[in-house]
């Protein structure tokens, strides 16, 4: 079983009418089996309904799955089995673990696929203190998800926000970073210049680590149309087999 994912923060509507056009793009182009999303929003859902009319995503009663993450998949391709949030008491309220069960139609093989946005280094709490919010965060991934995947294949990406500590945690824990799987370095992920101002940044903050999975390749785009980008991160992209 193989299977292509893309993941991308996408910066809720910051600058939107400048970004569809690459957004739409973007989504066109790469065609994913299955999309993680971080910053999404209704507008942004009902933009990418339009555009990927092969897949479905998640409808649930938590509002986060409308103003946070969302998981795309194609229907032809996946049978939803569950899906939930794993609370892991963020200063974002309506963030977490976003995670989907899914069933692959062509040799029934079962596993799940998450996503996670962790809090911003620059929020007022960390500025003031100094003390992060991601490391507790990451320990709370690694204590409540586990009993939900239990031995099934798994795969969590996002916006980590931190180049180290969450990535070492999950490490810890079984997680397998696919860059470092591949023997390649870490790509940069931020900022995706065109419309940030904080082009005095330089950070390998989006990632994608596995349990299960052998990915086949992986990288980050710097995908973009002229006079459109697509966010004030880079997305990544992979091949995955099972």
């Amino acid at each position: 079983m193989r299977i292509s994912i893309a993941s991308l923060n996408l910066w809720n509507t910051e600058h939107l009418e400048k970004r569809l056009p690459a957004l739409r793009s973007f989504l066109s182009t790469y065609d994913a089996d299955i999309f993680l999303f971080q910053e999404i929003r209704d507008e942004l859902i009902d933009e990418f309904k339009d555009v990927l009319k092969e897949h479905d995503y998640i409808i649930g009663d938590d509002l986060g799955w409308r103003q946070e993450s969302n998981i795309f998949y194609k229907r032809d391709m996946f049978t939803l089995l569950d899906f939930g949030r794993i609370d892991l008491d963020m200063p974002e309220k309506d963030r977490g673990v976003f995670w989907v069960k899914l069933q692959d139609k062509r040799d029934n093989k079962v596993f799940f696929a998450s996503t996670i946005h962790l809090t911003w280094q620059g929020n007022a709490d960390e500025v003031r203190t100094g003390l992060p919010y991601r490391h507790r965060e990451a320990h709370d991934i690694v204590k409540k998800f586990p009993p939900i995947f239990k031995d099934n294949p798994v795969f969590i990406a996002g916006d980590f926000n931190d180049p180290l500590h969450p990535g070492r945690i999950l490490s810890e824990a079984g997680f397998k970073d696919v860059f470092t799987l591949l023997h390649e370095p870490h790509p940069l992920t931020f900022p995706c210049l065109g419309l940030t101002d904080e082009e005095y940044l330089a950070e390998g903050i989006d990632k994608l680590m596995v349990i299960g999975f052998k990915p086949l390749m992986a990288c980050s785009p710097h995908f973009y149309i002229p006079d459109s980008t697509l966010s004030d991160h880079y997305p990544l992209v992979a091949m995955l087999e099972l």
